[in-house]
């Protein structure tokens, strides 16, 4: 008697994990049937914080970098009147590049080559840049515009040339140390002045 009680006390636990061995699904019986669901993984959504270019904000604003750009214009145009190589060199960098209708000159000793040839010998009296349009990308300032340059010797009338010019100035770190890396001079149409 006892052992009939002990066998009906542990047929419900054996018929309960019978059941539950059969019911559960072969998981290669699944894969093999054609009417198991498909698993598509799908990408991660794209926000569109995650495709935004990231705006890079400016050095300077574009008043203060059409100030400094003309202070130093003025600057090495003083240089040029003056017969002061230092202040026309100061205005570029040690590998920078002057286009004129003469040629492509690089580095300060070339640049400064150039220029004598271009006026540093007494005649230029006023050598100054107009800018038109400026663009600043990050520590890099893009500026264009026009130039006039008054010559005047002892035996002749004063001519004043006008020109355009293009230029490519780099911002360092304070104490915002600016100098042009590229500099191009087009040639310019000559007339009589007073």
């Amino acid at each position: 008697m006892m052992q009939s009680a002990y066998w009906r006390g542990m047929a419900l636990p054996i018929l309960c994990l019978a059941i539950t061995a059969c019911s559960k699904p072969d998981a290669r019986a699944n894969a093999a049937d054609p009417n198991t669901p498909a698993v598509v993984k799908v990408p991660p959504p794209i926000l569109p914080g995650d495709t935004a270019r990231k705006v890079v904000e400016p050095a300077v604003t574009d008043d203060a970098a059409r100030q400094m750009v003309s202070r130093n214009y003025a600057l090495a145009g003083a240089g040029l009147a003056m017969i002061d190589p230092n202040l026309i060199s100061a205005a570029y960098s040690s590998d920078a590049e002057l286009t004129t209708p003469n040629g492509k000159f690089t580095g300060t000793q070339a640049i400064l080559k150039e220029f004598k040839s271009f006026g540093m010998d007494g005649s230029v009296k006023l050598f100054n840049r107009q800018s038109a349009q400026l663009k600043i990308v990050d520590s890099t300032v893009v500026d264009s515009g026009t130039y006039t340059v008054v010559r005047k010797t002892a035996r002749a009338d004063s001519t004043i040339e006008h020109g355009a010019y293009a230029a490519v100035w780099r911002i360092h770190a304070p104490p915002m140390d600016w100098v042009m890396t590229k500099d191009h001079l087009y040639a310019a149409a000559k007339r009589k002045g007073k």
